[in-house]
This record gives structure tokens, sequence and C-alpha cells, in this order.
């Protein structure tokens, strides 16, 4: 069987499995799936970036917040329909990493790590404090949402097509780029820039089209999580948050599309299930205000902090690592 008819078995099988998902699942649980499945566009974008290129990338949340306001704010202030809102907030994210990425990838190590940071903080100031277009931390409510154009249909299950549909065609881009010469450049970057120059890549365009490519899906999963929940606000795009999808995608596995998928949907349910953990420990005759309870509820970073430690000790290529070995252990 050749790797594309492969790879349409699993597409076939991944919709199939997300419309099992829309007639089974209902209410929150079907809002996690919908925020699971944002977060693969969003960590397929940063995958580009560090998976490909080696670009210590902490600063995703900006570009997702940047696609996220643009396309609030020129609908809700300008009035501007949905089709020219949503190509002008991925053209600014687009701008934006491209002016960006040219000093940043002069940077090495922990320097490259901490610039991006930096870029992080700067935007989420400046949706902070920049009171007068972005409402500051009152965030923009009324957003038009996608799910008014289903009638009729809960918003939750009105978003899934919409939601899996996109994920699935970042997923086919992202596996086509990976197998183009523009990919693979990239990955050889990633291994040994020297080498990779020695054979005539040119290294720094290879640097900003991965952190370029990055902004761009990462401002795609913005725009589709405002014109979802018809809110945003400065807390939705924090540091935090460019921690948590680098997370993603090191405990799914760096420098993997299916690695990405499972990093950002395991850490998308965590939450939940620790909550439902500590919902069965009370009720078992636990101590509600009790340490374990508490950490079970409100712990989730440093839950989060173990997951990726025991990781990258034990995982080193993440959960798509282990489903590789599983696969090669296979007859």
């Amino acid at each position: 069987m050749t790797q594309n008819a492969r790879q349409l078995i699993w597409f076939v099988v991944a919709a199939a499995l997300l419309a099992l998902g829309g007639l089974l699942l209902e209410g929150y649980s079907l809002r996690l799936l919908n925020l699971a499945l944002l977060n693969v566009i969003t960590v397929i974008g940063l995958n580009f970036a560090f998976g490909y290129c080696g670009i210590i990338h902490l600063g995703q949340a900006a570009f997702v917040g940047i696609g996220a306001y643009v396309s609030a704010l020129t609908t809700v202030k300008l009035g501007w329909p949905l089709a020219l809102s949503i190509p002008v907030a991925l053209i600014a994210a687009a701008v934006f990493a491209l002016i960006v990425s040219v000093p940043l990838i002069r940077l090495k190590g922990h320097y490259l790590a901490l610039a991006t940071v930096g870029v992080n903080v700067i935007l989420e100031l400046v949706a902070k404090n920049w009171i007068a277009v972005t409402n500051g931390y009152n965030g923009v409510p009324g957003i038009p949402r996608l799910t008014d154009l289903v009638p009729g249909v809960s918003p939750e299950k009105a978003f899934l097509p919409i939601i899996g549909v996109v994920a699935l065609l970042v997923v086919w881009l992202a596996l086509r780029l990976r197998n183009s010469h523009i990919g693979r450049a990239m990955i050889a970057v990633r291994d040994d820039e020297t080498a990779a120059m020695t054979v005539g890549i040119d290294v720094g365009r290879a640097k900003v089209l991965g952190f370029t490519l990055s902004g761009i899906v990462g401002a795609l999963s913005g725009v589709l999580y405002a014109h979802y929940t018809g809110f945003i606000s400065p807390t939705d795009f924090a540091v935090s948050q460019s921690i948590l999808f680098l997370m993603m995608l090191v405990v799914g596995g760096e420098a993997s599309i299916l690695g990405a998928i499972l990093g950002a949907i395991a850490l998308t349910f965590l939450p939940e299930l620790m909550r439902d953990v500590a919902a069965g420990y009370v009720s078992a005759g636990g101590n509600e205000k009790g340490a374990i309870a508490k950490l079970l509820k409100d712990g989730y970073l440093i839950i989060y902090g173990l997951i990726t430690l025991l990781v990258l000790i034990a995982m080193p290529k993440g959960l798509a690592g282990v489903v590789q070995r599983i696969r090669g252990a296979q007859p």
C-alpha cells in the first residue's frame, strides 16, 4: 500500500471518529473536543518552528492572539464581514511573524527562547493597556460566531464540522510540507546548520519560513477561537499558554505531526480528568480541602511539569514514539 493510500485511510478514520464524537458527545464534553482540535491546529503550527527548524519558540500564543484580535476587532468595531476579516488577520500575523523572525533567527539557545517570550509579553501588554482599541482587561465581547451560520443547531455541534475540516486540512498541509523539499530543508537546518549550508540550503530563509508558517497557522487557530467563543481577553493569550502549547508538542513528540495531535488532545482533556479524579476522591470520603484534592483540582501546571519531565526521561520521542514502537512490534 502506498503512503498516499495509507494517509487517505487515516483521514477517513479521523473524519469518522469526529462524526461519531459529534453524535455521542454533548455539552461540555463536545466543547472540550472542539478546544482540543483548536489546540491541534496551534501545536501543528508550533511544530513548523520548533519541531522542523529547531527554533525554541515560547511565543506561539502571541500569534494566536494576533489572529483573534485582528479578526474580532475588524468585525466588531469596523463591521467587516468574516470573509474579509479572516484573511486580513492571517496576513497581519504573517507580516508580523516575518518582521520579528529576521532578528530572532540570529539568536541561539536560551537567548532565542527569552526573545520569543518577550514578543509574547509585549503583545499581551498591548492587549491589556491599549484600552481604546482592545478594551483592555474587559476583552472584546459580541464577536460574530461562525456557528450563527448554522441556525437551529447547538453551537458546539455546529462548530465541530467546521473545526474538524480545518484541522484535517492543516494536518494534510503539514504532511505535504514535511514531504516536500522545503520541509526537508527545514529539518536539515534543525539537525545540523553547518551541514545544511554546505549542501546549498539557505539556513536563514528556512528559519524565517518556518517561523512565519508557525505564526500563520497559530493565527488561524486564534481566528477560529474568537469566532467560536464570541469573546476574547488578554489572558487567553498569555505566556503561560505558549508554555502549554510547547508542552503539548514535547509530550506528543516534537517534529511529529502525530505527536502534535496526540499531545494537544491529551493535555486538553487532562485537566478535566484531574477534576473528575478529585471529585471521585472527595466523594469517596477524601477531604475536599486536603492537599491531595487541592493538587488534583488546582495543581494542573505542576502535573503538566511532572508529565513533561517523565516524558523527557522515559519517552524522549513522546507519545508518537510510543505509538511507533507499538506498531513496529506488531508482526
